[in-house]
């Protein structure tokens, strides 16, 4: 008796039931239902695809590479396996496969916006490319915006700003409860209204409680349909004074409309940490401990760095109370870091070895949504045991809702950064 293959139209309540069983946090069921998906459809590439965004986006790295793999071997012709499959090898801290994929993919589509974005911000991943090296790709990439864009352009009129508002605006895809919305919306709402008149172009889909609190502070554009030209062209209309990029190459950005030069002054803020490499970006606003002396050569916009520090916190509303260090109970240190696994590099391992050796008994967590996968664990755990790190001083965790996150880091004493 032949196996009888689903009807294609029982695939998206399929995908939106895994949906639900991953943010509910029963990754269990998550897994389950994937592997039903995958079974039913062993041969649907665009089913592969969506099973495969959904566990990586949830730390499951390996079934994730498992169904690209799978998806590579059907339809070898068909790149977006190939993408993902970089992108999961950055993740995952293997730098050298995720350059070689996407030297690839550069390669076979030289003029493809995501791919040219995703290949200059994984060098800033990687160990082994040099800041030179960096710079240069950056660099290219901001040529290359320019090119796309039409050509050179001038510097738009700088209008007075006499007897008026300055008209700043911001753009990024990220304003909701998103690491860049919840640092950026509390700076919109304490503009001087009298000096400053404030927009937010909005180039995302996600809108929540800080969506709101933004829109509630500034004149929101919702531009996630717009393309570049028609997005360049209502900055244009709308009088723009200074326009800040919230996002440089980070995902959903929208830096390739800064290649229009649609205001006078535009700036990097906030999203991102190295240069655009793109000519018309007139300054970047970091500070002493992200760029340190020295750190100019490394920009092609002027560096500005704010004194008090170029992040803005306040806490959430459901943020916990302050606890006291957790040493005082346990009786040792806990360092902890709650970074994307992607910065992980063996340099990275070999310097948190030492700080475990030179603080006896001291321990240390590390949280990120690919602590879901098992093989990334053991790898993570053979690393610092073989310098000599006994693995029962690691506690790796997986993601969580962002309040018991935070609760978490009442767990630690001091934080640690990989980069």
């Amino acid at each position: 008796m032949p196996t009888l293959i689903p009807a294609k139209s029982a695939l998206p309540p399929l995908l939106k039931a895994a949906q639900a069983h991953a943010q509910g946090g029963r990754f269990a069921e998550l897994l389950a239902e994937c592997r039903s998906i995958t079974s039913a459809y062993p041969n649907d590439v665009s089913a592969l695809l969506d099973v495969s965004a959904l566990l990586s986006s949830f730390g499951f790295l390996t079934p994730a590479r498992e169904c690209l793999e799978r998806a590579r071997v059907i339809a070898p012709d068909d790149l977006r396996s190939l993408v993902n499959l970089a992108n999961l090898a950055r993740d995952s801290g293997q730098h050298a496969q995720s350059r070689a994929l996407y030297a690839l993919l550069l390669a076979r589509l030289p003029q493809q916006p995501v791919i040219r974005r995703n290949a200059v911000v994984s060098l800033e991943y990687d160990p082994e490319v040099s800041d030179p090296d960096r710079l240069a790709a950056a660099r290219a990439w901001g040529d290359w915006a320019v090119a796309q864009a039409g050509g050179v352009r001038p510097r738009p009129l700088v209008r007075s700003a006499s007897g008026r508002a300055l008209r700043i605006a911001y753009v990024s895809a990220d304003f909701c409860q998103h690491t860049v919305g919840l640092l950026v919306k509390d700076i919109l709402q304490s503009h001087d209204v009298t000096q400053v008149t404030v927009f937010a172009y909005y180039a995302g889909q996600l809108k929540d409680w800080v969506t709101t609190a933004i829109a509630g502070s500034c004149q929101m554009r919702d531009v996630a349909a717009l393309n570049d030209t028609a997005l360049a062209e209502l900055i244009r209309q709308d009088g723009i004074d200074v326009l800040v990029d919230l996002s440089g190459h980070t995902a959903g950005s929208r830096l390739t409309v800064f290649a229009h030069r649609p205001a006078p002054v535009q700036v990097s803020w906030l999203g991102y940490f190295a240069t655009t490499g793109l000519a018309y970006m007139d300054a970047v606003l970091l500070d002493e401990w992200h760029a340190p002396p020295g750190a100019e050569q490394q920009f092609v916009e002027t560096l500005v760095r704010l004194p008090a520090g170029r992040l803005c916190y306040q806490p959430v509303p459901f943020a916990p109370a302050l606890s006291p260090p957790p040493c005082l109970n346990n009786g040792f240190v806990t360092f902890g870091s709650f970074n994307n696994t992607g910065k992980y590099n063996s340099r990275v391992f070999d310097v948190w070895a030492q700080v475990l050796v030179s603080v006896p008994n001291s321990r240390l967590i590390l949280k990120w949504r690919s602590f879901n996968d098992e093989a990334l664990r053991q790898s993570v755990t053979e690393a610092f045991a073989e310098r000599g790190i006994d693995p029962e001083r690691l506690s790796l965790r997986g993601p969580s809702f962002h309040a018991d996150m935070l609760q978490q880091y009442a767990d630690i004493d001091i934080a640690l950064d990989p980069l």
